[in-house]
């Protein structure tokens, strides 16, 4: 059975407010320096919010030790938002060397785009390993249904 818990309700919360900035950051495309860069943040935004609440929705099938629950929610969490900041910055920024295929022709300053790589890069890896994670924290289910 399904029931909300406070990481549950937590991830619910978070994801509700990133799609909230998603939509918003929808509406000011036009505004930055590379549209198709923040074209891609309001997509990230949009779709790691309803991620984090379908998470917040499942949280209570998810059988992990606490330290580890801990590290999935904030860890998915932290991850999402890196991601859609970076590409964010690279929106406004021009920064393109972390994101080459949206990036391109755009270019920032080298600081800017090794912040940018930072972000991505860091993001990735952490949401990555959390929603792997979160994944093993599932597996239980396949076997109650048997």
């Amino acid at each position: 059975m399904i029931e909300l818990t406070q990481i549950g309700a937590q991830l619910i919360f978070v994801g509700a407010a990133f799609f909230l900035v998603g939509l918003i950051q929808g509406a000011l495309i036009p505004a930055v320096k590379n549209a198709r860069m923040a074209l891609s943040g309001h997509l990230t935004a949009v779709q790691c919010a309803m991620a984090l609440a379908i998470f917040g929705v499942i949280w209570s099938l998810v059988e992990l030790p606490l330290y580890l629950e801990v590290f999935v929610a904030y860890g998915c969490t932290v991850g999402f938002i890196l991601i859609w900041l970076g590409i964010t910055i690279a929106s406004v920024t021009g920064a393109s060397k972390a994101l080459p295929i949206a990036g391109a022709g755009f270019l920032a300053a080298e600081t800017t785009e090794s912040m940018v790589k930072i972000m991505v890069r860091t993001g990735s890896l952490l949401s990555l390993i959390a929603c792997t994670l979160l994944t093993f924290g599932l597996l239980h289910i396949l076997t109650q249904l048997q």
